[in-house]
């Protein structure tokens, strides 16, 4: 994860990959995110992830926004993280964005706390079961997104989940 310089050059790529239909950006990214985790990581800690036989989950749009936009970025970058470890990309749809929200730009954690709840469904569990869910973001702010992701899992009985993002703002 790299620090989100606002108005730099890491912006202009997220911005880019995010409305500009770079889905390569975000795929690169996505593998220069995936060497790096897998040279940093503590072996065991790698060692770990790897017999807990890791599924990468993209956070998922809600379809009106994805139809809109023409593709997840999220998915984009879970692509090029794919190409870093080999590890499996959850089929679209096996958890959906079933509420449509509102920007989080400019809220505060709780309000985007408030905006997202509820806002997944896990509609494949058996796809995540007995597996390590590594959930994928562009950005990380206050993580109130990759939090209610991983709720949504957890309160579905899915024990274990991270969460990798590209920037943190």
């Amino acid at each position: 994860m790299w620090q989100f310089d606002k108005g730099g050059y890491l912006q202009k790529l997220l911005h880019d990959l995010k409305y500009n239909f770079m889905m390569g950006v975000g795929e690169e990214l996505g593998f220069l995110a995936g060497k790096q985790f897998k040279q940093r990581a503590d072996s065991h800690l790698y060692t770990e992830i790897e017999t807990c036989n890791p599924i990468i989950l993209p956070v998922p749009l809600h379809q009106k926004k994805e139809r809109k936009r023409g593709y997840n970025q999220a998915r984009a970058i879970a692509n090029g993280l794919q190409r870093a470890t080999n590890w499996e990309i959850a089929a679209p749809g096996a958890v959906s964005r079933v509420k449509q929200t509102k920007t989080q730009t400019g809220l505060s954690l709780s309000d985007r706390s408030e905006n997202l709840e509820g806002a997944f469904r896990l509609n494949r569990k058996d796809r995540f079961e007995g597996k390590f869910v590594l959930i994928i973001d562009d950005v990380y702010t206050t993580g109130a997104t990759t939090f209610e992701l991983a709720g949504t899992l957890f309160s579905e009985g899915i024990a274990s989940a991270g969460i990798l993002t590209i920037a943190k703002a």
